[in-house]
């Protein structure tokens, strides 16, 4: 039984979420959608994802799986009938086939996504549901000072949404975090970890935005982080921002195929 992976590009405006719903326009219930057309003499098993976005957050390379009867003869011609299927606001941009054993959930070791800030005293026309709207001073290099305090495995409990957490284990560890300048008007937070937990990186940006804006004067995000009280940290950003970059596969150089096209 043939394992093939699909690395796919979305806007989340046009969709409540990944994750399949009854009657509301979901990425994975487009993409399984198309697939039952295109393989309708060989059924293909439900899609499996890195991770499940939330309504609004947007995808530059996610990585998802499904498995058929039998193999898909000619990877062109699949990429464009299923890109002619799915609606709009999703783009399937690459398959590889992986070993029978690959799940891109349970056999990913690392997540990276950006956070992208648009950051001026005017109002832009391009802005809407693609970047937040920053319009305050913030010190930018007392924000990245900050960064170091994030890296490495820690409780984060702090920044991420209190009622998902419930009796649930918080501990993550982030490989990586920095803080990009791509103009004066246009920033952006990568972040890299081996697992997030519900609205952690929209709440862990909100954070590092209201302290350098002065919020608080007396709290970090190393101080916030040892309290592991939601209460005490920072707004959760809406998910205009969020797009989810790349999935990392240590056990699985075929996934290195997909990433061959080029993502910011």
């Amino acid at each position: 039984m043939p394992n093939y992976a699909l690395l796919v590009e979305y806007d989340g405006t046009h969709f409540y979420g990944w994750q399949k719903q009854k009657d509301i326009p979901t990425v994975q219930s487009s993409i399984e959608s198309a697939l039952s057309i295109i393989l309708r003499k060989n059924p293909a098993s439900r899609l499996s994802v890195a991770g499940r976005t939330d309504t609004g957050v947007h995808a530059l390379g996610m990585v998802c799986n499904f498995k058929t009867e039998f193999p898909i003869p000619n990877f062109h011609k699949f990429l464009v009938s299923v890109n002619a299927l799915t609606k709009r606001g999703v783009s399937v941009k690459n398959i590889v086939e992986v070993p029978i054993d690959f799940h891109s959930r349970f056999s990913c070791t690392g997540r990276e996504y950006i956070y992208k800030i648009y950051y001026s005293k005017y109002e832009s026309s391009f802005v809407e549901g693609r970047a937040y709207w920053e319009k305050h001073p913030v010190d930018w290099d007392f924000v990245e000072n900050q960064l170091t305090n994030l890296i490495g495995e820690k409780d984060f409990r702090s920044l991420t949404k209190a009622k998902s957490m419930a009796g649930k284990r918080s501990i993550r560890k982030i490989f990586d975090i920095r803080l990009e300048r791509l103009t004066s008007d246009w920033i952006q937070v990568r972040i890299r970890a081996n697992g997030f937990m519900h609205n952690m990186v929209r709440i862990t940006v909100g954070t590092l935005l209201d302290i350098g804006k002065g919020r608080w004067k007396s709290r970090s995000i190393g101080s916030i982080l040892e309290e592991k009280n939601r209460s005490i940290a920072g707004i959760t950003l809406p998910p205009d921002g969020l797009y989810f970059v790349r999935a990392y596969y240590e056990d699985y150089p075929e996934i290195h195929e997909l990433y061959k096209i080029l993502l910011p």
